[in-house]
């Protein structure tokens, strides 16, 4: 009785035994098939992260990679690293995967005549972004400011034109546009804008415009627009002789001159980001300045040397 009582009990474990792992083994070999939640080792250890989890060691993570490698890439276990070497194997080609969650972005794109060339170029989103996890907001790959000289700092543009080397102009600067001070987003839209130079809002593409106040509403984030506006003023703008207005001067009117006449908006060696030189034509005329304590002068090309006095 004893001896069949101790071979019902040997028998009964064994069956539980078999069921457990019939249970358990197709679902190790499912989860193989997912390398974030697989379960190859023991439960609940992410096999990505066994040799990846460097992608998401940095202060701010991407919300689908920190969820699960899966949102993003579909590649199998059993094809990995043998069969695809980087392991990407995305679930849709960039931008239209991130455009999946980030469709405001597409929307900002998809209308304007003004996309930066970053967005489009090679790597896409990933020119600027890290698709997993970085130390600078946003998820930028980079410094702020050292990401966009990375590819501003060239003499000449992909088609050989003639652009500003700002790595240069910054270097050799002695004053610098406060504005820069936030970076170049503080201006300019990163991604993509109705307005000229992907600016957050209106400006003049040409060295002439109406001087009208909406023609220059960018300028307008951070100056007073009655130095447009106002023929006489004591408060409006410094640039004046006595309450003379000359701002008002030079851009009021059906054909004023925009501020890029006159002023680099970026950088200079001279003061109040006056510039040195002014193109016309083939011609870079001299702009002359001098600046003085309570005022200063000029004597470019267009007009012979005049002072004013605040």
């Amino acid at each position: 009785m004893k001896k069949g009582l101790l071979l019902f009990i040997c028998l009964s474990v064994i069956s539980l035994f078999a069921v457990n792992n019939a249970f358990q083994f197709p679902r190790q070999n499912e989860d193989a098939f997912n390398p974030v939640k697989g379960k190859g080792k023991a439960a609940g250890e992410p096999l990505c992260l066994e040799c990846h989890s460097d992608l998401i060691e940095k202060k701010v993570q991407h919300t689908p990679a920190k969820e699960g490698c899966e949102n993003c890439h579909g590649v199998k276990v059993a094809d990995h690293p043998e069969k695809v070497a980087k392991g990407l194997f995305l679930t849709e080609k960039v931008p239209g995967l991130c455009f999946l969650c980030h469709d405001d972005i597409k929307k900002e794109i998809d209308p304007t005549g003004h996309v930066h060339a970053a967005v489009n170029e090679k790597k896409f989103c990933m020119n600027c972004h890290s698709p997993h996890s970085s130390d600078e907001k946003k998820l930028l790959s980079g410094n702020k400011k050292e990401l966009c000289l990375g590819c501003h700092s060239k003499d000449k543009d992909a088609n050989g034109k003639k652009q500003t080397n700002f790595r240069q102009l910054l270097a050799t600067a002695k004053v610098v546009h406060p504005a820069l001070i936030g970076g170049c987003n503080a201006c300019h839209k990163p991604h993509a804008s109705p307005e000229n130079f992907l600016l957050i809002s209106a400006y003049p593409a040409g060295q002439y415009a109406a001087g009208e106040k909406d023609n220059y509403a960018v300028c307008w984030e951070c100056h007073d627009s009655d130095l447009l506006d106002l023929e006489k003023t004591a408060t409006s703008t410094n640039f004046r002789d006595g309450e003379r207005n000359l701002h008002y001067l030079h851009i009021k009117g059906p054909k004023g001159r925009s501020c890029s006449v006159c002023h680099n908006m970026h950088a200079t060696k001279n003061a109040r980001l006056i510039v040195e030189k002014v193109p016309f034509g083939e011609w870079n005329m001299p702009m002359n300045y001098v600046a003085a304590d309570s005022g200063g002068s000029c004597a470019p090309g267009c007009h012979g040397p005049e002072k004013y006095r605040r």
